[in-house]
């Protein structure tokens, strides 16, 4: 599969940074959140994203806007999981949300859509089974300033299946992130 629709639920610190990474790299990308006002401050933040990207990294005006311009809003699970072939979950790190957000993301995403958790305190294993998905189902861990120096660990679950693995690993490469692939032994 090649990724050209992302969605990144979560507009909160990293979720924004992330979302505002992958427009910047040309892709569409839906931000979801059930907040209103941290959809408006993720809005307020892109511009500020941007100037930082313009003075650390010579992004030019035009690259700003067209990264800007590559960003939807949404407050809709429906729509936001729409047509998105990855869907990336960056929801506060609470168990029980967490599982509640993923069996009504089941409801709603592509049978095909890849799912991704951010999460770094919370059982992935456990993650993976909430999502309905475990062969679709990563983890990625960002490690550093995405602006800065992006490089994340992908962590493939036993359950995923390897042209997942591959799918994100090339797009992670896309969007300029340096990886590492790590595979946990399986638990008991």
């Amino acid at each position: 599969m090649n990724i050209k629709k992302v969605t990144v639920f979560g507009a909160g610190n990293l979720g924004a940074r992330l979302a505002f990474h992958i427009a910047f790299n040309n892709f569409d990308v839906t931000v979801y959140d059930q907040d209103y006002s941290l959809l408006e401050e993720a809005r307020t933040r892109f511009r500020e994203f941007g100037d930082n990207y313009r003075q650390n990294s010579g992004a030019s005006k035009e690259q700003i806007n067209a990264a800007l311009a590559n960003i939807a809003y949404s407050m809709d699970i429906t729509e936001a999981a729409g047509n998105a072939q990855l869907i990336i979950e960056a929801v506060a790190e609470d168990l029980e949300d967490k599982k509640s957000f993923y069996r009504e993301l089941q409801k709603t995403a592509p049978q095909n859509a890849f799912f991704v958790s951010t999460s770094q305190g919370l059982d992935p294993e456990i993650l993976s089974k909430a999502s309905g998905r475990s062969e679709n189902f990563l983890i990625l861990h960002f490690i550093g300033k995405i602006s800065e120096s992006p490089s994340l660990e992908i962590i493939a679950l036993p359950a995923a299946r390897q042209n997942v693995l591959q799918t994100v690993a090339e797009f992670s490469e896309t969007i300029g992130m340096e990886f590492d692939i790590k595979y946990p032994e399986k638990q008991n």
